[in-house]
């Protein structure tokens, strides 16, 4: 149960903090949020406090207000929503995840180089970090620390296609 609060309390905080002035940008988000946190739901993991599924919430949500898909983001499909996190999956020419969701927010007015909530939350999520295997003493890191590089948006997409695949879209319950 615990579990639960703290997804809900986390899409509540980032509902808030990046909220904008604009009242539709505001309502978008934060059904957009509330979309992500109801199919993550069921899928979150019970008994972790970290991972690339904590990226998960932010990262969906970001899609839902970004990504024109054909419907307002509450009524969005879950096989859409997994097309829409793998773009490259069906056309390897197609812009990636992180590159529709900038040219999205752009289309909507945001200004991703200032300090609003929603453009550092892009920016922290879309931002490269290097492989990990070291850490910053010089030590190698057990296998299980080891970081294979990327974006988080990146990570938390490829345990969100996985779990989706295997609760949602083999068994059609979304």
């Amino acid at each position: 149960m615990a579990d639960m609060q703290n997804l809900w309390w986390e899409a509540g905080r980032l509902s808030c903090r990046a909220a904008e002035n604009n009242d539709w940008q505001s309502l978008r988000w934060s059904v957009s949020l509330r979309r992500s946190a109801t199919l993550l739901e069921p899928v979150w993991p019970k008994n972790y406090s970290n991972g690339s599924f904590t990226y998960a919430l932010p990262t969906i949500a970001l899609l839902l207000y970004a990504v024109p898909l054909g419907k307002e983001p509450a009524d969005v499909p879950v096989e859409d929503i997994t097309t829409a996190l793998t773009p490259r999956r069906a056309d390897p020419e197609a812009p990636s995840l992180e590159d529709a969701i900038r040219n999205g927010l752009i289309k909507r007015g945001h200004d991703l180089e200032d300090d609003s909530g929603l453009s550092s939350l892009f920016r922290y999520l879309a931002k490269y970090r290097p492989p990990m295997a070291y850490s910053s003493t010089g030590f190698e890191l057990t296998s299980a620390d080891h970081e294979p590089g990327g974006t988080l948006m990146g990570a938390a997409v490829q345990w969100v296609h996985h779990v989706f695949t295997h609760h949602y879209l083999r068994r059609n319950t979304a």
